[in-house]
């Protein structure tokens, strides 16, 4: 599969572009950019008056951000040689705790910001400062379509990125994700939160506990409980509809169906049933699940030491089992 590059490794190949244009007035066709491995890649350079366009190629990764342009403009001042950088249009600014930004600053990450630094100190002279600023004029809009806004990022999308290239690992950036959004619920001091599978499960716990955190986790509960083992963290809630929820008490914490069985069976043999259901929906619909609650709050003490409250709701979002 193809590789690709971060928006951080964008952001940098842009800054650079702009830089040489600004000193000599040439619109390059190409930058080449210096990694943190110190590795360099080529990177496609276009123009827009005095603004140096890069657009970001994911390769095949399935990112949001492909495709979308990162625009860089540099001022150049006489004085000791250093590189700012600012944020303009697109880019989101940190609104909460626990996140590798500070509080009120730009989402630039700090490898992407030392990248853009480096590479354009490069082309500095011992007397000149340059004030770089990135954009990206779609930013606002395809942010709706990230983490940022649970995360606490507001007005556009971050720049990211760790060795400045993509490698099409999309499960990895997922719980990397996950992982960071319980960062930011740590960071805020919330002792107590909920984990839920997907946005069912969210909506439905939200209407009974308005106040409380939620960090969906889709199928990966294995590697959110490590995390959060490896945090300290000792108490919290699930919840989500018992066909998904389950699967944890038969000891599945990878809840894909590629992964672990359905747990018609399971179920249906905890609380004594005899007759065939289809789904467990339809158990949902005659039963109480309270024991297939407990079942899974028993297995996760056992297996992880959590003390967890769970909820278990049907489609519609009724309770039909706590724990």
């Amino acid at each position: 599969m193809r590789e690709g590059f971060t928006t951080g490794t964008a952001a940098t190949a842009a800054a650079i572009g702009a830089l040489i244009f600004k000193k000599t007035g040439k619109k390059v066709k190409s930058v080449k950019v210096y990694l943190p491995s110190g590795d360099t890649i080529e990177i496609a350079v276009s123009f827009e008056g005095k603004k140096c366009v890069v657009v970001k190629d994911a390769g095949d990764d399935p990112d949001i951000t492909d495709g979308i342009e990162i625009v860089a403009e540099i001022e150049i001042l006489k004085a000791k040689k250093g590189v700012e950088v600012k944020a303009g249009k697109g880019i989101g600014i940190v609104k909460k705790k626990g996140l590798q930004v500070e509080v009120g600053k730009p989402a630039i990450n700090p490898v992407p910001m030392r990248m853009i630094k480096s590479n354009v100190e490069r082309l500095l002279e011992d007397d000149e400062f340059a004030i770089v600023t990135i954009e990206v004029p779609k930013g606002e809009e395809i942010a709706k379509n990230t983490f940022n806004e649970r995360l606490g990022i507001v007005g556009g999308i971050s720049i990211l990125g760790t060795t400045g290239i993509v490698k099409p690992m999309s499960l990895d950036a997922l719980i990397a994700s996950i992982k960071c959004e319980l960062d930011v619920v740590l960071a805020e001091g919330k002792e107590y939160f909920f984990l839920v599978p997907g946005k069912i499960g969210e909506r439905h716990i939200k209407n009974i506990k308005r106040d409380v955190s939620v960090v969906q986790v889709s199928n990966y509960f294995k590697d959110v409980f490590d995390y959060l083992k490896k945090k300290g963290v000792k108490r919290f809630g699930i919840a989500g509809h018992p066909g998904k929820i389950a699967k944890l008490a038969m000891g599945y914490y990878n809840t894909h169906s590629k992964y672990s069985p359905q747990a018609n069976g399971f179920v249906c043999n905890l609380l004594g049933l005899k007759e065939k259901f289809n789904t467990i929906e339809e158990i949902c619909k005659i039963y109480n699940l309270d024991r297939v609650a407990l079942a899974v709050k028993e297995r996760v003490k056992n297996d992880y030491g959590f003390d967890v409250d769970v909820i278990l709701f049907d489609m519609e979002g009724n309770i039909v089992g706590e724990a």
